[in-house]
């Protein structure tokens, strides 16, 4: 990680430099009235140079396109708790978000053409729905990286709080003697407030679908089932794993063989797990001291070469399990 002194730092407009205490600034990517301002470290010297980005973050009052995204998780990680420890855990699932998306992405592609593909089809959707869970997966594991680098140093609201020391996989964290932990179990092994150690419950039943699959495909030789393709899209058996226990389709969706789309279920997969990250920094938000954000006034926004199809299949995901729908303002998308 390159270091830039404060007094350089300073030159830029946006950084609240004497509130950095130490903290990683992650993007110098600025969009402020309709004009870009970026800078680059040059050894120890700070460069502005034009530019603006393809793929990348940046900070902003409002996005630069309607199909550039602000998550919760994200832009707090990166205003507020941005400490060097938990940088390496903060840019692999910001790399994920961007994985994530291509996936999706890519089977939309792969049916768009699947005349010059014929055959082959089914066996390269089964690659990508491996990978979509796998990545969503790994997501919880690199959150409790965070909560674990941060656990030492954080200070809590309440500090009649007693902190213990916290497991290093989210698998650990969720399961008590070899069933689900409780609120009241998460509080005794391991100091949680209350709220961290709801969130632990509320999620742990998702990760765990999440890590049976993982499971059952990288040590116990499970395959993707069968993948069909349809005229609008590629279908699924909805009597089948890792799909069985989801319920996200519209009765005219059902074909009378039993199979539905496909896209629906993943689109659910990634939008929960992408809910998951945002419901961790805003329980963090709530239980911890944490210093003010180091770009005031602005967001960070997510842009990738296909946040278009990833906003489109998140709204229609936040429809189907009956959250809020994002916002249809240009550039102020809500967070999940």
């Amino acid at each position: 990680m390159t270091s830039v002194a404060l007094e350089k730092l300073a030159t830029i407009p946006y950084l609240d430099v004497a509130n950095l205490g130490g903290r990683t600034i992650t993007s110098l990517m600025f969009h402020d009235k309709g004009s870009w301002r970026c800078w680059v470290a040059a050894g120890d010297q700070l460069i502005e140079m034009k530019a603006w980005p393809a793929e990348s973050v940046y900070f902003s009052e409002d996005g630069a396109a309607p199909s550039d995204i602000a998550f919760h998780f994200l832009d707090f990680m990166s205003q507020q708790a941005c400490f060097p420890q938990v940088i390496p855990a903060l840019f692999g699932i910001r790399d994920d978000y961007f994985n994530l998306s291509a996936s999706l992405a890519k089977i939309q592609h792969i049916h768009a053409t699947r005349a010059a593909v014929k055959d082959g089809c089914a066996r390269m959707v089964v690659s990508e729905v491996e990978y979509v869970f796998l990545v969503c997966r790994s997501i919880f594991d690199l959150l409790q990286e965070i909560a674990l680098k941060l656990w030492d140093t954080i200070q809590l609201m309440d500090s009649s709080v007693e902190k213990k020391p916290l497991k290093e996989s989210f698998n650990a964290m969720t399961l008590f003697e070899g069933k689900p932990a409780t609120r009241e179990s998460l509080e005794r092994r391991f100091g949680l407030p209350v709220p961290l150690a709801d969130y632990y419950v509320r999620w742990q039943g998702f990760f765990h679908l999440l890590r049976r699959f993982r499971d059952n495909v990288v040590h116990r030789g499970s395959q993707v089932q069968t993948i069909f393709t349809g005229e609008s899209g590629f279908l699924i058996s909805k009597s089948l794993r890792p799909f069985l226990d989801m319920d996200v389709w519209q009765e005219h969706e059902r074909l009378s063989n039993d199979l539905v789309p496909l896209m629906p279920a993943l689109g659910a997969v990634v939008y929960k797990t992408l809910e998951a990250c945002d419901d961790f920094s805003m329980t963090l938000s709530q239980i911890v001291h944490f210093p003010p954000p180091i770009v005031p006034g602005m967001r960070l926004f997510m842009r990738g070469h296909f946040n278009e199809s990833l906003s489109l299949i998140l709204a229609d995901a936040a429809e189907r399990l009956g959250r809020q729908a994002p916002s249809d303002e240009a550039g102020a998308r809500p967070a999940l």
